[in-house]
């Protein structure tokens, strides 16, 4: 894909990975939105992408936010040629039976739902056009579980179904529906996950993983390796789960031991 003039919006741009991909699509000569809750932080963003960035205000988990954050962008730049659903977070580590409803609630309605509204207000410009293409971001996690983010992997597998089901029925109508899977990276939300790794990789990389990616034609992507992990999956599926056992409960435990150390406030 040819990504100059192209009309790109990036949602979960203010920090992290998100930032680092509208900076990498800007280099591309890409025409980018940055969208996220934080209007300031993303209007610094935007003036760093330089004069074709727009920032735009958007929360994925609001109906009229998303309206008015894709009339604004069409109004101004045009039809979204691309979408990148990167908007989401890990969230803190914990069992399942320690955590409220609460948070499993939230997490679909960030991940899931919030990707779903997003698709539902940009897909009828690009039925209209004939043409389009939407990333949705998943995880390793949505492939192969991991104990202590039982919300985060449900969540994540579900975006896994809804994309692979959408670029199906959409694939006629021209439209290419993709899966990125970022491995895990050195963010303010990868920090809740304190998991024992070979390498934590940064965003800078991985942005320009995902550029790669989104310029080729494959339809899903794990980066920095973690592929390997559906090969053992498939072949041996005992093993695939022993080895998530150990990463996920040593991470746990890291957890609750700062938690138990912190000062108890009266």
């Amino acid at each position: 894909m040819e990504l100059r003039d192209k009309v790109v919006l990036v949602t979960g741009a203010s920090q992290g990975i998100g930032l680092e991909i509208a900076r990498a699509l800007a280099r591309e000569g890409a025409r980018v939105v940055l969208a996220a809750r934080s209007l300031a932080r993303l209007e610094v963003a935007a003036r760093e992408c330089g004069p074709q960035a727009l920032a735009v205000p958007l929360d994925v988990t609001r109906d009229d936010s998303v309206s008015a954050a894709v009339e604004r962008i069409t109004r101004e730049l045009g039809p979204i040629d691309v979408l990148v659903n990167n908007a989401g977070n890990g969230g803190s580590m914990s069992r399942w039976r320690d955590s409220d409803a609460d948070v499993v609630r939230r997490m679909f309605d960030v991940h899931v739902l919030g990707a779903e509204r997003v698709m539902r207000a940009v897909v009828p410009s690009m039925l209209r056009a004939g043409q389009g293409t939407i990333v949705n971001f998943s995880s390793t996690l949505g492939y192969v579980p991991m104990p202590g983010t039982a919300a985060y992997n449900a969540a994540k597998a579900a975006v896994v179904m809804l994309s692979r089901t959408l670029r199906a029925e959409l694939r006629p109508q021209g439209i290419d529906v993709r899966l990125f899977s970022p491995p895990h990276t050195n963010t303010e939300s990868g920090k809740e996950m304190p998991l024992d790794l070979p390498k934590i990789f940064e965003p800078p990389w991985v942005a320009a993983q995902f550029v790669r990616f989104l310029k080729g034609s494959r339809a899903e992507t794990l980066a920095g390796g973690n592929g390997s992990l559906l090969v053992v999956q498939r072949v041996w599926p005992g093993l695939a789960r022993r080895i998530m056992e150990k990463i996920g409960f040593g991470a746990l435990a890291r957890v609750e031991a700062k938690r138990l150390s912190a000062p108890q406030v009266e």
